[in-house]
């Protein structure tokens, strides 16, 4: 563990005290046997690099190289951190996964947003073996900034990366998370954000890739007037587990927070969802939404959709809302009674699901790239129905 990376609170710290996480603790329900594979982690090595073309830093995970660089970004390497991000966290929970996780970092970076920019700036995970980077993310007073991390093709090994993000007030970050490797792997991610006063984190959460994709996400909304905001979709086939946990803690007053998610399984694949909005004492004036929608395209296939709201103060607005189960019949006979056969409407149908979240003007940079993805593991189910 780097000592000035983290906070006090971590130093004292130790996996051994913590018990092994199984399926059956509530943080990770749902996992089956897939739970095995994260206690007790082993490091691999170190890879050499694939530089792109298209991206600002490509990163194997354990060191980076840096492609193009930008005036409003400053990229410290974590041996050069001279304090942690994160002074002292609020919420965020502790188990043996997570300590484990800050015990083996094996490489990263911390990114601090200095200037605005209306552009990504992006960053092309590769892995060879098991890895665990850190990336640590902080935007300047009043400054906005946009971030892209892509976990695809060249993701070939277990990554289990830590995302620590502290936004300063009145700052604004957008994040696309894109998880869509190919390749039987896991992807757990593990995010913690603290906000100050009128500053707005945004994710855009992708999960179509690897035999397990998990993103754990805890929102600790400090300042008065902070925001949140998550969109997300997930695509599932085979045996796939596609793992989202989302708590939001609104703990200043006149923040709030909206999530909107949408999956689609087929074959044996799984979801789970859970959404937890906490609203601390004093926190008046919140106001917290959140939706979670799954299709199920096949009878082996499973969703689990949990939304919780835990209210401890009064004038207050909050919503929640979860639907699980196959396309309406009654849609498809309107779709086909205009000539559409049944692989073309479902088609059309899941892309109009998707849509309310894709279309958004906010998606543009991998819209293309997402609607490719839906179409080719839907043409994937299909082959397998009919092979």
């Amino acid at each position: 563990m780097k000592n000035k990376l983290f906070e006090k609170k971590l130093k004292s710290l130790s996996s051994k005290d913590f018990k092994n996480i199984t399926a059956k603790d509530e943080d990770w329900k749902y996992l089956g046997k897939k739970i095995f594979e994260l206690n007790d982690i082993e490091i691999g090595k170190s890879s050499d690099i694939e530089a792109s073309k298209t991206f600002d830093i490509d990163s194997n995970c354990f060191t980076y190289e840096i492609n193009t660089e930008h005036d409003h970004i400053e990229i410290v390497n974590i041996d050069e951190v001279k304090k942690p991000l994160i002074k002292e966290s609020i919420k965020r929970p502790f188990d043996k996964f997570n300590i484990e996780q800050f015990e083996k970092v094996t490489g990263g970076f911390q990114l601090n947003v200095k200037g605005d920019s209306e552009q990504y700036f992006s960053v092309n995970f590769q892995s060879e073996d098991n890895a665990i980077p850190y990336i640590g993310i902080s935007v300047d007073k009043n400054k906005s900034g946009k971030l892209y991390l892509n976990f695809d093709q060249l993701a070939i090994g277990n990554i289990y990366p830590i995302i620590e993000i502290f936004l300063n007030d009145n700052s604004n970050l957008e994040i696309i998370l894109s998880v869509t490797s190919p390749k039987e792997i896991n992807i757990v991610n593990s995010i913690y954000a603290q906000l100050e006063k009128d500053s707005n984190l945004t994710i855009h959460n992708i999960s179509t890739g690897a035999a397990l994709s998990r993103s754990r996400m805890d929102i600790d909304l400090l300042g008065n007037g902070s925001e949140f905001s998550l969109d997300g979709i997930y695509f599932g086939e085979e045996s796939q587990i596609h793992d989202n946990r989302v708590f939001v803690n609104h703990l200043g007053k006149n923040t709030s927070s909206n999530m909107i998610t949408k999956g689609v399984l087929g074959d044996q694949s799984s979801s789970i969802f859970t959404g937890t909005i906490h609203i601390a004492e004093g926190a008046e004036k919140t106001e917290s939404h959140q939706e979670n929608r799954n299709i199920l395209l096949s009878e082996e296939a499973t969703a689990q959709s949990v939304p919780n709201l835990e209210i401890l103060c009064d004038d207050v607005i909050c919503s929640h809302g979860s639907s699980v189960g196959p396309i309406e019949e009654n849609i498809y006979h309107y779709v086909m009674s205009r000539g559409i056969k049944k692989v073309d409407a479902d088609k059309l149908l899941i892309k109009g699901f998707f849509n309310e979240v894709i279309n958004d003007s906010k998606w543009d940079i991998v819209h293309g790239k997402v609607s490719e993805i839906i179409d080719r593991k839907y043409m994937n189910l299909i082959g397998r129905k009919n092979g």
